[in-house]
């Protein structure tokens, strides 16, 4: 009996183990997911747009037929009547429509702002892409945080463990208490670094809820495998190419380029005649008893075109000419600043992300040169040629490559993704590539 609600037990406790890690321990894409739903960043961006189709719609309105209908109701009276006019009531009932025949000035302005919300919209496509790399940069600054808070732990477990056998060894007269007192201090400055490691590691989970709203209890693992795909030498110049040919701040600019000159185009033709096509239809009666044998219940109509020229406006118009043609000149010396800074930045991002691949070569081989340069040490120290410094000293080399090594695949992964952005080839694929590169904790 005992034994069964043991297992009852265990089982439940068992199940209970599963289900928290599976609901605490966040992925990537599940970041990213919150992150679409809550960011304000991307947000803020998306009411824009959405604030970019309302000035299309009521842009598009400035050109179709304009109606209105109107009303009276009339009730007259004299406290000395004559015989041509006594008490009595009128009424009347009209329906107006105009319509635009020729406004090029509407029309331009209508097509710039089309242009402009034409803009808008690549710059939530760059604002989505910006979310990615920020995603991506955060969750994994977790992993590089948690990965030093485990290295400072793993650390300080050898260091205790060691500064224990120095503490034996000199009770026995083997080492000296210098070499008791280098230990303490190294355990002492290690303890501290937890402390700070783990702090770095709460903010980072901080940082990562500016994105989603909410702190995750535990994210994913970097696992071993991970592939290197080095840029090809010499393919700097087709990177540059490509993100002058589809990077969104660059295809926005010249939206803005194109809108900011429908917006001259309309000052400017705002000097020329409007044509307005106008129709009315007039319903109307009285019931006074008296009066002119002709006014009783009658329809009026009528249609006409009015020609709108303006002659002065004291000067408003040629001001606003010459300013909208400063600001499109702005903003060409602005596209072109942009073009030379993305080309800069992707000839870099080129450079770090081959580099990155070389640096996570080099960084295993550091590895593996420290680990056996402490296996060495420790070797020295047993027979009495090392001493515990130079243990301890070889102890730290041995985590401090380790986590080299670790922030290396960091920095690559981050810089691909950053090179993908910059040349405007960024996607979710490469956010879910990077997934398939995490395992379980």
């Amino acid at each position: 009996m005992t034994m069964k609600v043991i297992s009852r037990t265990l089982a439940g406790a068992l199940a209970l183990v599963a289900t928290t890690g599976a609901w605490a321990q966040v992925s990537l894409m599940d970041v990213y997911e919150q992150a679409v739903t809550n960011d304000p960043t991307l947000a803020l961006q998306q009411l824009n747009q959405d604030n970019a189709q309302t000035q299309v719609t009521s842009g598009f309105s400035n050109l179709l037929p304009q109606v209105n209908a109107s009303a009276n109701y009339t009730v007259s009276s004299t406290e000395d009547p004559t015989p041509d006019f006594e008490d009595g009531k009128s009424y009347g009932v009209g329906v107006s429509a105009s319509q635009k025949i020729f406004a090029l000035a509407a029309v331009d302005a209508y097509e710039a702002v089309k242009l402009n919300a034409s803009k808008i919209e690549i710059e939530t496509e760059s604002a989505r892409q910006d979310l990615i790399v920020r995603v991506a940069e955060a969750y994994i600054n977790v992993l590089r945080a948690r990965d030093a808070r485990d290295s400072a732990e793993t650390q300080l477990t050898a260091v205790e463990r060691q500064y224990e056998q120095t503490e034996q060894r000199y009770e026995v007269g083997l080492v000296t208490v210098t070499d008791v007192m280098d230990a303490q201090a190294t355990l002492d400055e290690t303890r501290v670094a937890l402390i700070d490691a783990r702090s770095q590691y709460d903010i980072s989970l901080q940082n990562l809820s500016v994105l989603t709203g909410q702190i995750p209890d535990e994210v994913m693992l970097l696992g071993d495998r991970l592939p290197i795909e080095t840029p090809v030498e010499g393919g700097q110049d087709r990177w540059i190419e490509v993100a002058l040919e589809r990077h969104p701040d660059i295809l926005a600019a010249l939206k803005g380029l194109e809108s900011g000159e429908r917006e001259l185009s309309a000052r400017r033709n705002n000097r020329l005649p409007t044509v307005t096509a106008n129709a009315d239809i007039n319903y109307g009666g009285s019931d006074q008893e008296i009066g002119d044998p002709d006014f009783s219940d009658r329809i009026s109509s009528s249609v006409r075109l009015t020609v709108s020229v303006p002659l002065y406006t004291g000067g408003a118009t040629s001001a606003e000419i010459v300013s909208r043609g400063i600001r499109n000149n702005i903003a060409e010396q602005q596209l072109e600043l942009l073009k030379r800074n993305i080309s800069v930045q992707v000839g870099n991002l080129y450079r770090q992300v081959r580099t990155d691949a070389q640096n996570i070569a080099a960084q295993e081989q550091v590895v593996k040169s420290r680990e056996s340069a402490l296996q060495a040490t420790e070797v020295g120290y047993e027979v009495g040629t090392r001493n515990i410094v130079e243990v301890l000293n070889a102890q730290q080399a041995v985590f401090a490559a380790r986590q080299a090594y670790a922030n290396a695949r960091y920095d690559y992964l981050i810089d691909r993704l950053k090179l993908k952005q910059a040349a405007g080839q960024l996607s979710e694929e490469d956010l879910k590539a990077i997934e398939s590169f995490l395992v379980m904790n």
